[in-house]
């Protein structure tokens, strides 16, 4: 009897820990879809928040080409007489000063160009890219 009794409760600890591990596998199954759900997520989140940037940076380089003018470039310099930069558009043909502004100015100029290069791509005025 004392066998047939130590058989039947090592059954018994055997199907209980089979349960276990099965519980704990689905437990960690449904631990790594969630991970899996989180990951997917987030890389979507990155993904939009890049390309977020990458349009704020298209807007913000079009609202300098305008502001500065065709065929310049832009030069950021600090002023001579303050902590303030001074921002210049230089002809690239001949190096030439063509306009100069202060930080404040520049940056007001900017702002209010860049609502204009929305309002451009907002209308369809403006391609994203060229086939």
């Amino acid at each position: 009897m004392e066998v047939n009794a130590l058989s039947q409760s090592s059954t018994a600890r055997t199907a209980g820990n089979d349960a276990y591990g099965r519980a704990g596998e689905a437990r960690r199954e449904a631990l790594a879809e969630s991970r899996r759900n989180v990951t997917e997520r987030e890389l979507a989140r990155v993904d939009e928040s890049k390309a977020r940037s990458a349009e704020q940076l298209a807007e913000l380089r079009e609202a300098v080409a305008r502001v500065v003018g065709a065929n310049t470039r832009l030069s950021i310099a600090r002023s001579a007489n303050s902590l303030d930069f001074i921002y210049r558009a230089i002809d690239v043909d001949t190096g030439e000063v063509v306009n100069e502004w202060p930080q404040d100015v520049f940056i007001g100029l900017i702002r209010g160009v860049r609502q204009d290069v929305r309002a451009d791509v907002d209308a369809g005025l403006m391609l994203d890219r060229v086939a």
